[in-house]
C-alpha cells in the first residue's frame, strides 16, 4: 500500500483494475478462512463443512485461486501453494495476512468517497478491532526499532514512557526491551484484544491501561509523570484543534525535561501524506495529514522547545521530538 500511495508515475488503468480485483479476491479468501483451511489437502465437501460455506461459491473462488497460482488442485482436492503459504500462513517477512482484512475495510470506506465529497459523513458505526490491530501489528520491525532508537538517543535518561493509542504494542515492547517501563493506553476493546491475541498481558514492565485519550485522560494519571509521551500514528486521525488539545494534554503529564515523540506522515516530507489524507477523509470525521509548520506551531503553543524532525530511512514516516520547556 505504501508503494501505491507514494508513486506519482502514470499507470495503466486496465492493469491496475486487474490487480485490484485480484487483491480483493485474495483478501476475501483469506478473511473467509480458505487459505488456513487449505494448509492440508481437502476436497470441496470437506471445505464446505469446515467453513460452513456455499459449495458453488467455494468452487468458483478455488478455481480462480488455482488460475492465479495461490492454490493447487490434484484430482478433486485443493491445497495452498508454497507461494501463498508464505503470504498467508507463515508469519515471516513475506506475511501479509495480518493487513488484508483491514485493507478490505479501507476499500469499503473509499467506495463511499463520492458521497463524502458532497458532504456525507464516514460511516463509523462498526469497528473491526481485530482487523485494525493486526494491520497495525504488521508495521515493519525496522521502522519501530529505528523510532525507539532515535527517541532514546534524544532522551537518554528515560525511565518510563506513555504509549498513547499503542494498539498491538510493538512500540511499547520495543521500549521495554530497551529497559524502559511502558504504559500502553488505548480504548477498552483494543486493550482487551491485544491482551489476549498478542499476549501483552504477559509482558514484564508493560502496563495496559484502558481509556480514551480524546478526553481529559491526564486525570487518570493523577500523581504520575512520564519521561516520554509517545504518539505513534494517531495525529492523522484528528483535526488541528484535536491535535492541539492532545499535545497540550501530553505536556501536562510529562515530568521536568520530558519529551514528546510524534510519529506520522508529515506533508511536504512524506510522499505518502497526501494520499493518506484521502484515507482519513474516507475513514474519520475530521482527520488529515499535516505540515511541519503546523506541528511546530502546536508544539510551541503547548510549551515545547528543541523541536526536531527526523526522516525515517524509507522516508514515508517522520518522527517529531520536542522537550517541555
Amino acid at each position: 500500500m505504501a508503494k501505491m500511495w507514494t508513486s506519482n508515475e502514470g499507470f495503466d488503468i486496465e492493469t491496475a483494475r486487474d490487480y485490484a480485483s485480484k487483491l480483493v479476491l485474495l483478501s476475501c479468501a483469506h478473511r473467509a478462512g480458505i487459505f488456513e483451511a487449505l494448509s492440508e489437502e481437502k476436497d470441496i465437501e470437506a471445505l464446505k463443512n469446515e467453513l460452513n460455506a456455499d459449495e458453488r461459491a467455494l468452487f468458483i473462488v478455488l478455481e480462480a485461486l488455482c488460475a492465479l497460482g495461490y492454490v493447487h488442485k490434484r484430482l478433486d482436492r485443493y491445497i495452498i501453494s508454497d507461494q501463498a503459504r508464505s503470504f498467508f500462513l507463515e508469519r515471516g517477512e513475506d506475511y501479509v495476512g495480518g493487513s488484508l482484512p483491514h485493507f478490505l475495510d479501507i476499500m469499503e470506506a473509499w467506495l463511499k468517497l463520492p458521497g463524502i465529497i458532497k458532504g456525507a459523513k464516514p460511516d463509523r458505526s462498526e469497528r473491526d478491532v481485530g482487523a485494525f490491530m493486526n494491520a497495525m501489528a504488521s508495521r515493519p520491525d525496522e521502522v519501530v526499532e529505528e523510532t525507539v532508537e532515535h527517541c532514546l538517543k534524544r532522551k537518554k535518561n528515560a525511565k518510563n514512557v506513555l504509549d498513547l493509542g499503542g494498539g498491538p504494542g510493538k512500540y511499547s515492547k520495543a521500549f521495554v526491551n530497551r529497559g524502559v517501563n511502558a504504559v500502553l493506553y488505548d480504548l477498552p476493546d483494543a486493550i482487551d484484544y491485544v491482551k489476549t491475541h498478542f499476549n501483552l498481558g504477559d509482558v514484564r514492565n508493560l502496563t495496559l491501561k484502558k481509556g480514551d485519550f480524546t478526553n481529559e485522560f491526564v486525570n487518570e494519571f493523577a500523581g504520575e509523570s512520564f519521561d516520554i509521551v509517545f504518539m505513534g500514528n494517531i495525529c492523522h486521525i484528528y483535526s488541528e484543534n484535536g491535535n492541539r488539545k492532545l499535545i497540550k494534554q501530553a505536556s501536562n503529564i510529562l515530568g521536568s525535561g520530558g519529551m514528546i515523540a510524534i510519529e506520522d506522515m508529515v506533508r511536504g516530507r512524506s510522499p505518502m501524506a497526501e494520499m493518506f489524507a484521502v484515507n482519513m477523509l474516507a475513514n474519520t470525521e475530521d482527520g488529515s495529514t499535516y505540515t511541519e509548520a503546523q506541528y511546530m506551531e502546536w508544539l510551541t503553543d503547548a510549551g515545547f522547545c528543541k523541536i526536531e524532525i527526523f526522516d525515517h530511512a524509507q522516508k514515508n514516516n517522520q518522527l517529531i521530538t520536542a522537550f517541555l520547556g
